[in-house]
């Protein structure tokens, strides 16, 4: 009797320990470099999980230092930042790959790149009624907006001319292959519009051409709105664009969203729901262009879409 009474405490001791480990998912975090955009998304997304007891994440260094392999192996999800680090967990790990801070085109590239990887993400790229809700918020009077297209971008001519529409703006385009026929395109479209419009694109907008077009607008007198914050520093007026912190916070809920599930569901290439507006006030003032302070910009950009 009092072994079977030893026996029976025994095994309810065992069943009141707590479990080997308190977190149900473990997240390895791999930078593409220690820059300040890929440090304050970690940052950032430690804070996000912090009060979670179902994420633990585990920096597991950078391709541009050392790589932390044990981590990527005992890990139940990869948080990619940016295609280096992608590519890096892909060779390293059978775990779902988490990629963010990177652009649609980019993300697709690894996806065909590692056909045999898990990889999904959240891109940086804005949905397109954004870039349209912003421009009508800052000057409802804007209703001929250019577009410069090049080799990356140009299939996006259909979709842009559908979201302009959409917010009663007439979208007018030129098509560059090389950077030789950028300023002639580009003046041509100044002549039409009056706005211009930057969209991601290595050959119409890189940093070896930021600087003659945010001249040439301005030589115009006309606004560019661009898709980053670095773009506003440089003379864009105003641009919506994901910040660190925004992309930390979905990525974020989706690893909480994840706790208890049978496996991790990735997201394939999802638009990010969070972002920033940014302004440059010293273009808007320069140019006598009226633009109404980012809380009112983001008010207007958060407004239901029209159909």
């Amino acid at each position: 009797m009092l072994n079977r009474l030893v026996r029976l405490v025994l095994a309810l001791s065992v069943l009141a320990l707590p479990a080997p480990s308190a977190f149900a998912l473990e997240a390895a975090v791999v930078l593409s470099k220690r820059s300040d955009a890929q440090t304050a998304f970690a940052a950032a997304l430690g804070r996000e999980v912090s009060s979670s007891a179902s994420v633990r994440l585990n920096d597991s260094g950078s391709t541009g230092d050392a790589i932390n392999e044990a981590a990527l192996k005992r890990a139940d999800v990869v948080i990619a930042v940016g295609a280096e680090a992608a590519d890096a967990a892909a060779e390293r790990s059978t775990a779902p790959i988490l990629v963010a801070l990177i652009s649609t085109p980019n993300l697709r590239a690894l996806q065909q790149r590692h056909p045999r990887a898990k990889l999904g993400g959240f891109v940086l790229d804005q949905p397109l009624g954004r870039h349209m809700r912003l421009i009508r918020a800052t000057n409802p009077k804007t209703t001929r907006v250019g577009v410069l297209l090049g080799p990356q971008s140009a299939p996006m001519r259909s979709a842009l001319a559908e979201a302009g529409a959409r917010h009663g703006l007439t979208m007018n385009f030129e098509t560059i292959e090389d950077t030789d026929g950028l300023l002639p395109a580009l003046e041509r479209l100044l002549e039409g519009s009056d706005a211009i419009l930057a969209v991601p694109d290595p050959v119409a907008y890189s940093p070896g051409t930021a600087r003659p077009i945010l001249l040439t607008t301005y030589r115009y007198r006309k606004p560019l709105f661009g898709y980053s914050q670095a773009y506003v520093t440089a003379g864009a007026i105003a641009s919506v664009y994901t910040a660190p912190e925004d992309a930390a916070h979905q990525v974020g809920e989706w690893l909480i969203a994840q706790q208890g599930a049978a496996h991790v569901e990735l997201p394939v290439a999802d638009a990010p729901r969070y972002f920033s507006v940014g302004v440059n006030r010293h273009v808007a003032r320069s140019l006598l262009y009226p633009v109404p302070d980012e809380s009112a910009l983001v008010e207007a950009i958060e407004k239901r879409r029209p159909h």
